[in-house]
């Protein structure tokens, strides 16, 4: 086997272990949340399920205990020593899930940069045989070797989580997504541990690993069911039971969720899809389809993955006219998208590969997108999409701005693009001046994109907005390209 073949071979096997050590990890932590499921049932019912949320969070051991006075649960020495067994196995549980995650997150990071090390080297080597530099092959070794060695020690028990210090995430890094990524990476499975325990909104933080905040809010979303079972959730626990991939990567207590549909942070294109009025986490399979049929039609065969994000991280207006009279919503989140945008950014530029990610903005979601993408700060997206836009909330591309790796810019032409059919009357809103101006007019700028059906006229002009995600017609065909950016 040639050297070319020998480095093929492992990075191979380190992808493979990546993925695996993920899927273990987030499997890992749903039999916690299982096992804490039964402690409180032999505990004693819901109350102990509402405590363990407020204060417990993931990595709490508050499901072993009792119920409230005990009284329900299964008393006496039998029943303790049941709790405590199933306590204790959930504990391991979280443990072995933990160091699983933390594994997947250093082989993403450490083991790209051992692969690209590994591959300019065997390009020396064809060149020059017995010639290759291999000083950054040992350099990225060892960086692999010392953060492997962590994750042992932690599965053989030689750190606990009980004595590793208090860490402020929130102060260390003035809640800023980029120093976020990095102090997650830098932090050993135990150091995480403790914070998942003492934090349970740690999932919805933007610049930790996908995968970690896939685990720790599905054992959240469990718990808050089993508090209170609303429609909202039951719609999203069977939106994520359809696919196993499925990651959910916010889950706040109002009723807002962010859900992708597999792992952001090694995929070569990302796609976030801002939903618009009347949509909300009850209608997360609506957009999840919408945003996935994005992703399908702009894929190249053999190039890569694409995933779709589903962005319900805010209060969409419930009717048209409503949304047509107030930019308020769009406003009230708009740092909750570039947050959630500048953390993938963040996580996936760890590996060393930028790959790029449109955001797309739907009939209201375009306000959203655009009163992001207004602050100074920018929006961390290649590509921002606005379709059958009402109004992006300014009046020009002049007022939007792009983050590139944390360095703001102005907005270009080619940046923003309006998508629209002339037989839409959603775009027409932008006309009394409430939501500002649309992209892809002459007014705001950026580029148009023209997707009228062929054959089409007036009399369409009733269905014609809910159906530019639709498979099949020339407006997905033109996000597809967009979102590939194939111009």
């Amino acid at each position: 086997m040639s050297p070319a073949q020998r480095v093929e071979a492992l990075v191979i096997a380190l992808d493979h272990a990546e993925s695996t050590a993920a899927s273990v990890g987030r499997e890992t932590a749903e039999t916690a949340a299982d096992l804490d499921s039964v402690a409180r049932r032999l505990g004693g019912g819901s109350g102990a399920a509402r405590a363990s949320d407020s204060a417990g969070g993931p990595a709490s051991a508050a499901g072993a205990r009792e119920g409230p006075g005990g009284s329900a649960g299964w008393s006496g020495h039998a029943g303790a020593r049941a709790r405590a067994r199933v306590g204790d196995a959930a504990a391991e549980a979280r443990m072995l899930s933990g160091a699983c995650l933390y594994l997947a997150d250093v082989l993403r990071v450490e083991g790209s940069r051992l692969a690209r090390a590994l591959i300019a080297w065997a390009d020396d080597e064809q060149v020059r045989p017995g010639g290759g530099d291999d000083t950054e092959v040992i350099d990225a070794d060892l960086a692999l070797s010392v953060r492997l060695r962590d994750a042992a020690d932690s599965l053989a028990g030689y750190t606990d989580a009980a004595t590793v210090a208090c860490l402020d995430l929130s102060g260390t890094t003035d809640d800023d997504p980029r120093v976020v990524a990095g102090l997650w990476h830098s932090l050993g499975p135990a150091e995480r541990e403790r914070l998942a325990r003492d934090h349970p909104d740690l999932g919805s933080v933007a610049g930790l690993s996908s995968a970690t905040r896939d685990a720790i809010n599905r054992t959240r979303l469990r718990r808050l069911t089993e508090a209170g079972a609303t429609p909202g959730l039951v719609a999203l626990g069977d939106h994520l039971a359809e696919d196993p991939g499925r990651h959910l990567l916010a889950l706040h207590r109002d009723g807002r969720a962010v859900v992708a549909s597999g792992d952001p942070d090694g995929a070569d294109t990302v796609v976030t899809l801002i939903p618009g009025t009347g949509s909300s986490i009850q209608s997360i399979d609506r957009t999840a389809e919408r945003a996935r049929a994005m992703c399908d039609e702009g894929a190249v065969p053999n190039t890569g993955s694409c995933v779709s994000v589903s962005w319900q991280g805010y209060d969409a207006p419930e009717k048209v006219s409503e949304a047509g009279l107030s930019a308020a919503p769009a406003r009230a989140h708009a740092h909750d998208l570039r947050t959630f945008a500048a953390g993938l950014d963040a996580v996936e530029r760890m590996d060393g590969v930028d790959s790029p990610h449109a955001a797309v903005g739907y009939s209201y979601g375009s306000a959203v997108l655009g009163a992001a993408a207004a602050d100074p700060s920018g929006l961390a997206a290649d590509r921002m999409i606005h379709v059958g836009s009402p109004g992006a909330t300014v009046d020009s591309v002049a007022q939007q701005w792009v983050d590139e790796g944390g360095t703001a810019r102005r907005a270009e032409e080619r940046d923003v693009v309006g998508v629209a059919s002339r037989w839409d009357p959603v775009p027409w809103w932008s006309t009394i001046g409430v939501l500002g101006e649309r992209p892809g007019t002459e007014d705001f700028g950026g580029l148009r994109v023209d997707v009228t059906e062929p054959g089409s006229g007036p009399g369409s002009s009733r269905g014609v907005h809910s159906a530019y995600f639709d498979r099949g017609t020339v407006s997905l065909a033109e996000l597809g390209r967009l979102v590939a950016d194939r111009d």
